[in-house]
């Protein structure tokens, strides 16, 4: 099976380069070990595009294990803590709007 990712490095900095459109994108890394890893995941990506939205969810589930209880409700919360004055008025009033 031909990848369809390959990987070179120009000036220490990692690319991946796509064989079907010839467009190279930086790994920003200089790291041969992450920028293989980093590899291996665009290759896989095209290989199962069905289980990548399942690993994505592991990945934030890890990332941030309240986000699966977090609500709605908990984000206009917070919303509004980064508003101030009469914006921060409209805010409230429209979360009570919306109960």
């Amino acid at each position: 099976m031909k990848h369809r990712f390959i990987l070179f490095q120009r000036a220490g900095i990692f690319y991946c380069e796509d064989t079907s459109t010839g467009k190279q994108t930086s790994l920003r890394t200089r790291d041969k070990a992450d920028a293989v890893r980093l590899l291996h995941v665009q290759n896989e990506a095209t290989h199962q595009p069905a289980m990548n939205l399942q690993i994505a969810q592991v990945y934030l589930q890890h990332g941030d294990p309240a986000m699966a209880t977090r609500t709605w409700q908990d984000v206009m919360a917070q919303i509004v803590t980064t508003k101030h004055g009469n914006t921060q008025m409209r805010w409230q009033s429209a979360i009570r709007a919306f109960p």
